[in-house]
């Protein structure tokens, strides 16, 4: 009679092997991309400021345009800003805050953008309308952490 027995080396063992690796593979990934993703938001970001000061460097100087120029320069530095406080902060609360500022501030840029819309060349009216998806894109992406973040908070609060 011939009896089974396992062994340490056998192929079930090869395949939890390779899972763990695989599993440690995917963790390395996934914290790779998560990074990138970062990186990929912060740069949108400060595109999206410096682009915005080259689109008020272009703008007639009016008395109303003055103001709203102003605000805008304002509002799309603050939205890189508040993303470096979300990236470097040190509790979910002080995140949540530091992206609704984002979001915001993505918002009020936006705002801006289109009291802008009056005696512009044709030029500065798709850079105005360019500025005005990229703030349109990044509120909704702000948005779009903000609920995940609220979501992945509730569902650990459940576990």
């Amino acid at each position: 009679m011939v009896t089974s027995t396992s062994s340490t080396t056998g192929p079930a063992s090869t395949k939890a092997a390779a899972g763990k690796s695989v599993s440690a593979k995917a963790t390395t990934e996934k914290k790779s991309d998560v990074a990138a993703r970062k990186a990929d938001l912060r740069n949108r970001a400060s595109s999206f400021a410096r682009d915005t000061r080259a689109f008020v460097r272009k703008t007639p100087r009016t008395l109303a345009s003055l103001g709203d120029c102003r605000n805008l320069v304002r509002a799309s530095g603050a939205v890189g800003a508040s993303y470096i406080d979300a990236d470097e902060s040190g509790s979910r609360e002080e995140f949540l805050r530091s992206m609704s500022n984002c979001r915001r501030e993505a918002r009020r840029s936006a705002h801006w953008l289109a009291l802008l819309e009056g005696d512009l060349e044709k030029r500065s009216e798709k850079m105005r309308h360019d500025l005005l998806t990229e703030a349109g894109e990044m509120e909704r992406i702000f948005g779009a952490i903000i609920g995940k973040t609220i979501s992945n908070a509730r569902q650990q609060a459940v576990e």
